[in-house]
């Protein structure tokens, strides 16, 4: 029986694309790894391509260099190297149980911490990584604010102020200092971060 060219092209098309996926997760997963082990200066193409057992060019095509720190950051952190928000870690904007939504930003803080580490020193020397971390801070401070917003946190002028203190809060460089620094243990972390964005909402801010 012979599979009419159409037929066939629809039936192979989801089973390409699912392949694509997984092939695109394979080689951000490892770029991950290098990136965060031997950091971003360190890590070329071609090691990523050795390291994941595909072509360069399949490498490539997944995107460039700071596309793929990028796509490793949101990985690490949401589960997803396509996230561009908190949805995927974090559940849909709205009212939430906050000590929840803490938990879950803090572990993906903690899992992408080692990426972060990485991002910051690559920022540090190469101007398109530095334009990419800084777009990715306004994105948060926006996403932030939003929730803020559409939970019935806050409004007017107060949500930026209260986004910038939640974002100091939750961001990468507080959980360092606390559970790398301090030595202060990962739930501990998550039980006063939730307490203290708690104690901003409470706060006139102007």
């Amino acid at each position: 029986m012979t599979i009419p060219e159409g037929a066939r092209r629809r039936y192979e098309s989801p089973v390409r694309e699912a392949r694509a996926r997984r092939t695109r997760a394979h080689v951000v997963a490892t770029a991950g790894k290098l990136f965060a082990t031997r950091g971003y200066a360190g890590t070329s193409m071609r090691q990523i391509a050795a390291e994941a057992g595909v072509s360069l060019e399949t490498v490539t095509q997944t995107g460039r260099k700071p596309q793929l720190l990028l796509a490793a950051f949101r990985d690490g952190f949401a589960g997803d190297p396509d996230a561009v928000d908190l949805t995927a870690l974090a559940g849909p904007a709205g009212p939430a149980d906050l000590p929840s939504v803490v938990a879950r930003v803090a572990a993906g803080v903690r899992g992408s911490l080692p990426i972060w580490r990485a991002f910051t020193t690559a920022a540090a020397a190469d101007a398109e990584v530095a334009a990419v971390r800084a777009e990715l801070a306004v994105a948060r401070r926006a996403e932030i604010a939003e929730r803020l917003s559409a939970a019935g946190l806050a409004s007017g002028h107060s949500v930026g102020r209260l986004a910038d203190a939640i974002g100091l809060i939750t961001s990468h460089e507080a959980y360092e200092h606390l559970t790398t620094v301090c030595g202060w243990p990962h739930e501990e972390y998550v039980t006063w971060a939730a307490a203290a964005i708690q104690a901003q909402l409470t706060l006139d801010w102007p």
